[in-house]
């Protein structure tokens, strides 16, 4: 291992990177200038008074944000005309030495679920142990699932589906699974009890989350690059949203792959290696993550303070203090993940990362961090904040119009100084189309390179059908703006009020909603934005007109929910060719292989659903004894939960069954190996024929199919046979790493 790089020493930028630091700094501040003071004309016409320069700091404020956006994205189109030598192409993957398969160090690959779809995750590692393998660098990377499933079925499904993955992938390679008995501190509590465990038998660590699937190539390129460059920490993979159907999935996936390379490529440009990193699909050196990135705890009561929840920017953050480079990998393709299926489950998702992201306000400043990193925990509080300040601009302005208009001043003016009698109409319809155009350039932007790359624009359906699908992207990105304001409004002040939210499973599956769901959902946007439009036309009717997209998206909620929730509008859209994306054109491998191994499972687990999991694993001996291998391996304490007997609840499981335990209880009982011989035993001793013939004949992957016994009914099982149980231990649970 070479010398570690010293955080004290300076580095030496290239130019490129300092003339789009110096511009984007540049730009931004002389285009946020222009607009203040031109909204200055605006606002002071009748003088300064308190009302007006609150709004004139807000919209400062707001518009170095909507600025700097804008900027990022055309440094990132600049980039790529540069880059291209025929005009415009898709940029090249970054050249470096490759190592030889044999010699590529080791790398752990991590999946932390909690309580996810066992069939749904299972089948996209099966599909990435493949296209890996397929590289040739197989024998670099073994495979983990971490589980902090609390679920009792889920936890046995998931067991069935390690045993069906193993089944499937054979001897290609190395799979692991491990599930904590307590998920303490979440996902990241998951990923230290890992580091902790087993990092030191490793050099990288590929996170990825259940929806992750990454192509084997972009795999190995990115171990390659991170074994090339020793001071590289983190390498993010730029994750592209795949694979869903509803309307307001598809918008999402098309923006992101036609807008976000122009993003994606301005910011991974200016930010160099000093970058970010999302929490999943990226790259990590093992061992100053392990020395360097531990999460403090902060002082104070949840939601402020507490276990930090988003993770991500804050180890980037810590990695980079300890002299080590964060880089954007903008050019890596080959990284998906899903997108929620419909507005609400997106808000969810955007609660639990609105209160992860406030917590940033308290470390922004925090000694040490690079300049950079402050910035990158800014803008992750700024993403949310920017939303009531929104609010906060309108509605103050709208005080301000009032006044004006009623009393002709301000109560409380401070000064009183006419301006240049430059028309206010003018001022304003020039600064409403400043903003709304460095909203809309960048998208401009994007749809004006794809059109200028045949072989893509194919793949988005053509020419025509290409710029209407923009067309309807930002059609409806206008509806849900006022929607997403009052959102993110409500999630920042719940957080900033002392109000937790619950950190459970996300939602990822197509759901259907009819009208009453919508209207349950969303009749409060209805209904705030019919009294608003009476409030507006009745204190300052000249203000309707302005803010008419806020009205509509607002007034028009329900309807718009129901047709953005809908899968069947979105697979109409996508049957003529609309809102397409390249990977619905020509599925990627590794997405077709996920798709089959989905199906396969999925089969698996429809045969066999009229089975409890949990009368399963009692009965049927072979999952049992699986269940009890994975059990042994985990050497944790086994707490048994606040408020469960553990002995009334393993009666009442004799008595009734597992299945009739509430699931708390039924989880305890699961974790506890003399609990479950007593089951066992039990089940085989007094359960009758009929019922352990059914459970015995559900279909198993052929792993446990081979270590399934004939047993007596009248006496207790025998343990399997040490051939068979050797090969699951080595195998199947992370025993020996």
């Amino acid at each position: 291992m070479n010398k570690p790089p010293d955080p004290s020493r300076p580095r030496r930028l290239n130019a490129a990177v300092i003339f789009s630091r110096v511009g984007l700094v540049a730009a931004t501040l002389l285009s946020t200038y222009a607009g203040s003071m031109a909204f200055g004309h605006l606002v002071f016409r009748e003088g300064v008074t308190v009302g007006t320069v609150l709004l004139w700091l807000l919209f400062v404020v707001l518009f170095l944000w909507v600025a700097q956006g804008f900027w990022t994205a055309t440094i990132g189109l600049l980039h790529m005309l540069r880059r291209s030598p025929t005009s415009i192409v898709p940029l090249q993957p970054e050249e470096v030495p490759r190592v030889e398969p044999g010699k590529l160090p080791r790398t752990a690959v991590v999946m932390p679920v909690y309580n996810e779809d066992p069939v749904r995750v299972f089948a996209g590692v099966e599909a990435m142990i493949r296209s890996v393998h397929q590289t040739g660098y197989g024998e670099a990377f073994d495979w983990f699932i971490l589980s902090d499933t609390r679920d009792p079925r889920v936890w046995v499904n998931e067991e069935i589906q390690l045993a069906a993955l193993r089944d499937a992938v054979g001897d290609l390679a190395n799979v692991f699974y491990r599930r904590r008995h307590e998920n303490k501190a979440r996902k990241s509590g998951n990923l230290e009890d890992f580091c902790t465990r087993f990092g030191s038998a490793y050099t990288f660590m590929l996170t990825l989350d259940a929806d992750s699937v990454m192509d084997g190539d972009t795999v190995v390129e990115m171990a390659q690059r991170m074994h090339h460059r020793d001071d590289l920490g983190i390498l993010q993979a730029p994750p592209t949203p795949v694979g869903r159907l509803s309307f307001f999935a598809r918008c999402q996936q098309f923006a992101a792959r036609v807008y976000g390379e122009v993003f994606t490529t301005g910011f991974g440009v200016w930010t160099h290696l000093d970058g970010n990193y999302y929490g999943h699909n990226a790259l990590i050196r093992l061992e100053p993550f392990i020395k360097h990135c531990g999460l403090p705890i902060l002082p104070g009561k949840p939601p402020m303070g507490g276990e930090i929840l988003s993770h991500d920017f804050v180890e980037a953050a810590l990695m980079r203090r300890a002299g080590y480079n964060v880089r954007i990998g903008y050019d890596l393709t080959g990284s998906y993940e899903e997108c929620p299926t419909t507005l609400v489950d997106f808000a969810k998702r955007d609660q639990r990362w609105c209160q992860g992201n406030m917590q940033h306000l308290r470390l922004v400043f925090t000694r040490g961090y690079h300049p950079l990193s402050r910035i990158h925990l800014s803008m992750g509080v700024m993403s949310y904040l920017a939303s009531p300040l929104w609010l906060t601009f309108m509605l103050l302005g709208l005080v301000v119009s009032a006044a004006h208009r009623w009393f002709n001043t301000d109560a409380f003016a401070i000064n009183a100084s006419p301006l240049d009698p430059m028309s206010p109409a003018l001022v304003g319809l020039l600064l409403f189309a400043a903003v709304m155009l460095m909203l809309l350039m960048p998208k401009f932007y994007a749809v004006c390179l794809l059109l200028q790359r045949p072989a893509l624009l194919r793949a988005h359906g053509g020419e025509i059908p290409a710029v209407l699908s923009a067309i309807i992207e930002v059609a409806v990105s206008v509806l849900i703006a006022p929607l997403m304001m009052l959102y993110h409004t409500r999630f920042v002040l719940t957080t900033l009020s002392g109000r937790c939210v619950n950190w459970g499973k996300q939602n990822r599956d197509e759901a259907v909603l009819g009208w009453k769901d919508a209207w349950r959902d969303h009749r409060w946007h209805t209904f705030i934005g019919v009294v608003s439009l009476a409030v507006v036309w009745y204190v300052a009717p000249g203000l309707v007109l302005w803010a008419s997209p806020v009205f509509v998206g607002l007034i028009l909620a329900v309807p718009v929910a129901k047709v953005l929730n809908s899968a069947r509008v979105g697979t109409w859209l996508r049957d003529r060719g609309l809102l397409m994306i390249p990977e619905e054109a020509h599925t990627p491998r590794v997405l077709r292989r996920f798709a089959k191994a989905l199906r396969r499972t999925s089969r698996l687990a429809e045969r066999a659903n009229h089975v409890d999991p949990l009368d399963r694993v009692v009965a049927d001996p072979a999952l049992f004894e699986l269940h009890r291998i994975v059990l042994d391996a985990n050497d944790e304490p086994r707490p048994t939960p606040d408020g469960i007997d553990l002995d009334l609840a393993t009666e009442q499981a004799l008595g009734h069954g597992l299945s009739a335990v509430p699931d708390k209880a039924a989880a305890a009982v699961l974790s506890c190996g003399s609990s479950l011989d007593r089951l066992h035993r039990h089940a085989w001793a007094s359960w009758d024929a009929a019922t352990l013939a059914k459970v015995a004949k559900e279909p198993l992957p052929r792993l446990l199919q081979r270590t399934r016994l004939r047993r007596e009914s009248d006496q207790a099982p025998p343990p399997p046979e040490p051939d068979n149980l050797e090969h699951l231990e080595t195998s199947i649970t992370p025993a020996v790493v």
